[in-house]
């Protein structure tokens, strides 16, 4: 039987085994041979270093607090850095910031000029409703300059450092006004493409060069006058396209003029003279017809079908090319049933002697055809 102390409550063996609060706190075992272990020892900074780091801190502080007082006085005034339309307005309170939108502002109520090609259009400003707002401007750049967080400013000030940045001129204007101008502007030089033509003057050819159609495009033009508002330029380019016709000058080459009276070929090169030659024309029974008229059609040895009446016992009968051919070698059709053709009765040529046709020596009439293309205009002239 074991005999327990009564006093502790425990017996003699429990007792001889337990450690005590302060054993187990130090690590110690009871009746063991391992040693106690020691926390470890820390190592104070030098004096001479405390002291710096403590100076530091208060000269960090200091500055602190120096900053924020120069933050405090200027509350209400821009910071520096800040510029309302390139004008600098930094350090000023938004009365006097405000005196400089207005100043800088003032010219840009004069009117608006467009203008395309040699014409010009007046705009007045009022009419569009285009008004500067000084006051949002000046909002704006107190705003700006204070758009960082207050830590960044205070570092900023601290270091004398300023906040770059530029207010544009803040404006507003009618859409619809501006836009209905610009259209009543269209109305007047819009204008539809003109072809060059032809027209005989005294017998040689004038060449009228052709006009490209002009189309105003509203939306370009409007964003043209937008962008020019806020500056101080008042002169603005419509914008416009350009429409090409269909014919230029420089799509007009050979040129043929014919005078049955003078019983001559001119052949020009646009308005430039290249040569003429002696034809010979209808007869009094079957004038050649006078008119503008164009080559249709060319041949080389061509076959002749007659159809007319005066073709005789030849009516519907094909003449195929050689000497007994009147069309000769070369063919050059103006329509209607008429033409410009080599003859091999060149002792007609001067004279009236064709049934409409207009006969060419062969030399000449091969030259002529090597000339001319489709689609090359004949004036036919008295």
């Amino acid at each position: 039987m074991v005999k327990r102390d009564s006093s502790m409550g425990r017996t003699p063996t429990e007792d001889s085994n337990a450690r005590s609060p302060l054993e187990e706190s130090q690590g110690k075992i009871v009746g063991g041979s391992r040693p106690a272990e020691r926390p470890p020892h820390r190592r104070r900074l030098p004096p001479r270093v405390r002291a710096l780091l403590f100076l530091l801190g208060v000269v960090l502080f200091a500055l602190f607090v120096i900053a924020a007082i120069l933050e405090i006085a200027s509350n209400g005034r821009i910071n520096g850095g800040v510029t309302i339309d390139g004008k600098p307005v930094g350090g000023m309170t938004r009365g006097q910031a405000l005196k400089v939108a207005k100043s800088q502002t003032k010219p840009l109520g004069q009117q608006v000029e467009l203008f395309i090609e040699d014409k010009e259009f007046e705009t007045d400003a009022k009419s569009i409703e285009f008004r500067v707002q000084p006051q949002a401007m000046t909002l704006a750049a107190y705003l700006k300059g204070r758009q960082h967080l207050l830590p960044v400013r205070l570092f900023k000030r601290l270091f004398g450092m300023t906040t770059k940045v530029n207010v544009p001129v803040i404006f507003s204007y009618k859409q619809v006004a501006l836009q209905k101008r610009i259209k009543a502007i269209g109305r007047e030089v819009d204008r539809a493409p003109s072809s060059a033509y032809i027209k005989i003057s005294s017998g040689s050819p004038d060449v009228v060069p052709s006009i490209n159609g002009v189309k105003v495009k509203v939306k370009e033009t409007e964003h043209a006058v937008v962008k020019a508002l806020p500056t101080m330029q008042r002169r603005v380019a419509i914008v416009f396209d350009y429409i090409k016709p269909k014919l230029t000058e420089n799509d007009i080459a050979s040129i043929v003029v014919i005078q049955l009276s003078k019983f001559s070929l001119y052949l020009y090169n646009g308005e430039k003279y290249i040569d003429d030659f002696q034809v010979a024309v209808g007869m009094p029974k079957y004038p050649t017809p006078t008119g503008k008229f164009h080559i249709t059609y060319k041949e080389k040895n061509p076959t002749w079908l007659p159809t007319s009446e005066w073709a005789l016992d030849k009516r519907g009968i094909p003449q195929p090319p050689g000497p007994d051919n009147p069309l000769g070698g070369y063919w050059m059709d103006l329509g209607g049933g008429i033409g410009i053709h080599a003859t091999p009765f060149v002792k007609s040529l001067g004279e009236q002697a064709s049934h409409g046709c207009i006969r060419m020596d062969p030399s000449a009439a091969e030259k002529l055809f090597n000339a001319v293309k489709l689609g090359t205009p004949v004036f036919i002239i008295d």
